[in-house]
Protein backbone atom coordinates (compact mmCIF):
# COMPACT_ATOMS: atom_id res chain seq x y z
CA UNK A 1 0.00 0.00 0.00
CA UNK A 2 2.44 2.49 1.00
CA UNK A 3 4.52 1.62 -2.58
CA UNK A 4 1.36 2.14 -4.38
CA UNK A 5 0.83 5.84 -2.71
CA UNK A 6 4.44 6.86 -3.60
CA UNK A 7 3.56 5.44 -7.47
CA UNK A 8 0.64 8.34 -7.77
CA UNK A 9 0.83 10.53 -10.46
CA UNK A 10 0.93 13.34 -7.99
CA UNK A 11 0.71 13.09 -4.06
CA UNK A 12 -2.52 13.30 -1.87
CA UNK A 13 -3.20 16.69 -0.22
CA UNK A 14 -2.66 14.74 3.02
CA UNK A 15 0.33 13.35 4.54
CA UNK A 16 -0.47 9.87 4.64
CA UNK A 17 2.10 7.70 7.49
CA UNK A 18 2.55 4.07 7.43
CA UNK A 19 3.45 2.97 10.91
CA UNK A 20 4.12 -0.21 12.26
CA UNK A 21 4.59 -0.98 16.35
CA UNK A 22 5.89 -2.86 18.45
CA UNK A 23 4.78 -4.49 21.78
CA UNK A 24 0.88 -5.25 21.38
CA UNK A 25 0.90 -8.43 22.96
CA UNK A 26 2.51 -7.15 25.76
CA UNK A 27 -0.34 -4.09 26.66
CA UNK A 28 -0.49 -2.26 22.93
CA UNK A 29 2.91 -0.54 23.86
CA UNK A 30 4.20 0.59 20.75
CA UNK A 31 0.44 2.26 19.85
CA UNK A 32 -0.11 3.56 23.19
CA UNK A 33 3.65 4.97 22.27
CA UNK A 34 2.47 6.80 19.31
CA UNK A 35 -0.48 7.64 20.18
CA UNK A 36 0.57 10.00 23.21
CA UNK A 37 3.68 10.95 21.60
CA UNK A 38 2.33 11.45 17.22
CA UNK A 39 4.59 12.79 14.76
CA UNK A 40 1.95 15.17 13.91
CA UNK A 41 -0.34 16.56 16.05
CA UNK A 42 -3.64 15.36 16.66
CA UNK A 43 -5.60 18.60 15.69
CA UNK A 44 -3.93 17.05 11.87
CA UNK A 45 -4.75 13.63 12.50
CA UNK A 46 -7.33 12.92 10.04
CA UNK A 47 -8.06 8.87 10.75
CA UNK A 48 -6.39 6.06 12.00
CA UNK A 49 -6.84 2.37 9.81
CA UNK A 50 -5.74 -0.35 11.69
CA UNK A 51 -4.42 -3.22 9.56
CA UNK A 52 -4.35 -6.28 11.93
CA UNK A 53 -3.86 -9.25 9.94
CA UNK A 54 -5.37 -10.37 6.41
CA UNK A 55 -7.54 -12.18 4.70
CA UNK A 56 -6.29 -15.76 3.99
CA UNK A 57 -9.09 -17.77 2.87
CA UNK A 58 -10.15 -16.59 -0.41
CA UNK A 59 -12.72 -13.57 -1.84
CA UNK A 60 -15.46 -12.70 0.58
CA UNK A 61 -18.62 -11.50 -0.33
CA UNK A 62 -18.55 -8.82 3.00
CA UNK A 63 -15.89 -7.17 4.80
CA UNK A 64 -15.81 -6.85 8.69
CA UNK A 65 -15.71 -3.61 10.98
CA UNK A 66 -14.53 -4.26 14.11
CA UNK A 67 -16.41 -1.84 16.28
CA UNK A 68 -19.16 -0.69 13.42
CA UNK A 69 -21.46 2.44 14.61
CA UNK A 70 -18.53 3.89 16.36
CA UNK A 71 -17.46 6.54 13.43
CA UNK A 72 -17.95 8.31 10.36
CA UNK A 73 -15.27 6.49 9.14
CA UNK A 74 -17.87 3.50 8.81
CA UNK A 75 -19.32 5.25 5.62
CA UNK A 76 -15.75 5.33 4.15
CA UNK A 77 -15.30 1.70 3.92
CA UNK A 78 -19.39 1.08 3.23
CA UNK A 79 -18.69 3.49 -0.27
CA UNK A 80 -15.54 1.46 -1.18
CA UNK A 81 -16.98 -2.12 -0.25
CA UNK A 82 -20.41 -1.18 -2.38
CA UNK A 83 -17.85 -0.20 -5.20
CA UNK A 84 -16.76 -4.13 -4.91
CA UNK A 85 -19.96 -5.42 -4.65
CA UNK A 86 -19.57 -6.50 -1.53
CA UNK A 87 -21.20 -5.82 2.05
CA UNK A 88 -19.96 -4.27 5.48
CA UNK A 89 -20.65 -6.33 8.43
CA UNK A 90 -19.76 -5.94 12.66
CA UNK A 91 -17.66 -8.14 14.73
CA UNK A 92 -19.39 -11.44 13.99
CA UNK A 93 -17.62 -12.55 17.64
CA UNK A 94 -17.79 -9.16 19.77
CA UNK A 95 -17.51 -11.38 22.77
CA UNK A 96 -13.84 -11.49 22.36
CA UNK A 97 -13.34 -8.19 22.47
CA UNK A 98 -10.88 -7.84 19.29
CA UNK A 99 -12.16 -3.99 19.51
CA UNK A 100 -10.05 -3.36 23.02
CA UNK A 101 -7.33 -5.75 21.93
CA UNK A 102 -5.94 -4.18 19.00
CA UNK A 103 -3.19 -1.53 17.94
CA UNK A 104 -5.88 1.26 16.93
CA UNK A 105 -7.51 0.90 20.42
CA UNK A 106 -4.98 3.63 22.00
CA UNK A 107 -5.77 6.11 19.43
CA UNK A 108 -9.61 5.40 20.15
CA UNK A 109 -9.16 7.01 23.85
CA UNK A 110 -6.67 9.76 22.38
CA UNK A 111 -9.68 10.97 20.37
CA UNK A 112 -8.21 10.14 17.14
CA UNK A 113 -10.91 8.54 14.72
CA UNK A 114 -9.46 4.75 14.78
CA UNK A 115 -10.97 1.96 12.16
CA UNK A 116 -10.32 -1.60 12.46
CA UNK A 117 -11.59 -3.48 8.98
CA UNK A 118 -11.17 -7.10 9.21
CA UNK A 119 -11.51 -9.65 6.80
CA UNK A 120 -15.12 -10.77 5.55
CA UNK A 121 -16.70 -14.63 6.75
CA UNK A 122 -19.17 -14.80 3.61
CA UNK A 123 -17.13 -16.81 1.01
CA UNK A 124 -17.80 -16.36 -2.93
CA UNK A 125 -17.59 -20.04 -2.98
CA UNK A 126 -18.34 -21.45 -0.06
CA UNK A 127 -20.40 -19.22 1.96
CA UNK A 128 -20.03 -18.44 5.58
CA UNK A 129 -20.07 -21.28 7.96
CA UNK A 130 -17.07 -22.69 5.50
CA UNK A 131 -15.08 -19.52 6.58
CA UNK A 132 -16.12 -19.64 10.37
CA UNK A 133 -15.15 -22.96 10.68
CA UNK A 134 -11.72 -22.24 9.50
CA UNK A 135 -11.39 -19.45 11.23
CA UNK A 136 -12.49 -21.21 14.26
CA UNK A 137 -9.99 -24.08 13.57
CA UNK A 138 -7.08 -21.55 12.89
CA UNK A 139 -7.78 -19.96 16.80
CA UNK A 140 -8.18 -23.23 18.27
CA UNK A 141 -4.59 -24.50 16.41
CA UNK A 142 -2.76 -22.02 15.69
CA UNK A 143 -3.31 -18.60 16.97
CA UNK A 144 -0.38 -17.53 19.53
CA UNK A 145 1.12 -20.89 19.11
CA UNK A 146 4.70 -21.67 17.26
CA UNK A 147 2.71 -23.05 13.95
CA UNK A 148 1.18 -18.91 13.60
CA UNK A 149 3.60 -18.63 10.81
CA UNK A 150 3.21 -18.45 7.05
CA UNK A 151 1.31 -20.72 5.03
CA UNK A 152 2.00 -20.91 1.39
CA UNK A 153 -1.34 -22.69 1.16
CA UNK A 154 -3.18 -19.68 1.98
CA UNK A 155 -5.80 -18.24 -0.56
CA UNK A 156 -4.50 -14.27 -0.90
CA UNK A 157 -7.13 -12.87 -3.32
CA UNK A 158 -9.67 -12.07 -1.14
CA UNK A 159 -6.58 -10.01 1.00
CA UNK A 160 -5.58 -8.42 -2.13
CA UNK A 161 -9.93 -7.17 -2.31
CA UNK A 162 -9.08 -5.87 1.17
CA UNK A 163 -6.27 -3.69 0.09
CA UNK A 164 -7.58 -2.56 -2.56
CA UNK A 165 -10.71 -1.56 -1.01
CA UNK A 166 -8.58 0.40 2.34
CA UNK A 167 -6.18 2.31 -0.31
CA UNK A 168 -9.14 3.54 -2.13
CA UNK A 169 -10.34 4.87 1.82
CA UNK A 170 -6.70 6.11 2.23
CA UNK A 171 -7.04 8.48 -1.22
CA UNK A 172 -10.23 9.61 -0.09
CA UNK A 173 -9.40 10.79 3.42
CA UNK A 174 -5.84 11.96 1.83
CA UNK A 175 -7.67 13.74 -0.98
CA UNK A 176 -10.62 15.50 0.95
CA UNK A 177 -10.83 18.55 3.48
CA UNK A 178 -13.57 16.78 5.67
CA UNK A 179 -12.60 15.72 9.36
CA UNK A 180 -14.18 12.59 10.20
CA UNK A 181 -15.58 12.40 13.24
CA UNK A 182 -16.54 9.26 16.28
CA UNK A 183 -21.03 9.16 16.28
CA UNK A 184 -22.39 11.61 19.06
CA UNK A 185 -22.56 9.39 22.11
CA UNK A 186 -19.44 7.97 21.71
CA UNK A 187 -17.06 8.15 24.49
CA UNK A 188 -14.07 9.09 22.49
CA UNK A 189 -15.40 12.33 20.91
CA UNK A 190 -15.32 14.55 23.91
CA UNK A 191 -11.85 14.38 23.51
CA UNK A 192 -12.03 15.08 19.89
CA UNK A 193 -13.70 17.68 19.63
CA UNK A 194 -11.88 19.59 22.40
CA UNK A 195 -8.95 19.17 20.67
CA UNK A 196 -10.93 20.65 17.15
CA UNK A 197 -12.30 23.15 19.57
CA UNK A 198 -8.59 24.32 20.69
CA UNK A 199 -7.43 24.73 17.29
CA UNK A 200 -9.83 27.18 16.06
CA UNK A 201 -9.01 29.52 18.81
CA UNK A 202 -5.68 29.13 17.73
Amino acid sequence: LAEAFTKLGSPTRRSIVFLSVTGEEQGLIGAEYYAKNPIFPAVKTVAVINMDALDIYGKMKDITIIGYGLSELDKYVEEEAMNQGRTVRPDPKPERGSYFRSDHFPFARQGFPAIYPSSGIDHVEHGEEWTKARIDKYVSENYHKPSDEFDPNWDLSGAVDDLRLLFKVGYKLGMESIFPNWKEGIEYRAKRDAVLEEAKKK
